[in-house]
């Protein structure tokens, strides 16, 4: 009797830093969203959260450091695609 085989795809989700930083630029606020200049991609959601919790702290010490108004500032993790 032959067996059938079934392959199931197995997705691994990946992650990735992104940061957006909005200023105020002639009396209204401007965002903007960046992504990772470094490229790098993450297996695991904890290490991902790592790097940007110490880009954030990093960042906010030069902002404070020249005091350098902001409105907003987050970086944080988000998935990767599939195909970077």
């Amino acid at each position: 009797m032959a067996h059938l085989a079934t392959e199931r795809a197995i997705t691994n989700i990946m992650f990735k830093l992104f940061a957006v930083m909005c200023f105020l630029v002639n009396g209204e606020v401007s965002c903007t969203d960046y992504d990772d200049s470094t490229g790098k991609i993450y297996a695991d959601l904890a290490s991902c959260e790592k790097d940007a919790a110490y880009r954030f702290y990093a960042m906010m010490d030069v902002f404070e450091r020249f005091e350098q108004p902001y409105e907003k500032i987050e970086i944080g993790c988000t998935e990767a695609d599939n195909d970077s």
